[in-house]
């Protein structure tokens, strides 16, 4: 049976508000910056980035995910925060 990365619990916390805060800086750069602003581009690509290496970790710990009998609110919380910063999900025996 796969396990998680054992990380400690400040970890996870600090993980999930820079991870949070990174997911609101890049929303209201691309929502409020001028378009074409340098500003506006950093916020889309820090979106894109987000978005895509969360994707890629959803479908590289998807068996683990599965194992764990992830709800829908898990792969929500590893989509937002990714697979290390997420906690909640335990190992079905």
């Amino acid at each position: 049976m796969q396990k998680p990365p054992a990380m400690p619990a400040s970890a996870l916390l600090g993980g999930k508000i820079a991870v949070g805060a990174s997911w609101i800086f890049g929303l209201a750069a691309l929502a409020l910056a001028p378009a074409g602003s340098t500003l506006h581009s950093t916020g889309f690509w820090l979106t894109v980035f987000l978005a895509g290496s969360h994707a890629v970790e959803l479908l590289v710990y998807g068996p683990f995910l599965k194992a764990a009998r992830a709800t829908g609110s898990d792969y929500l919380q590893v989509f937002l925060f990714g697979i290390f910063h997420s906690s909640g999900m335990k190992s079905a025996d």
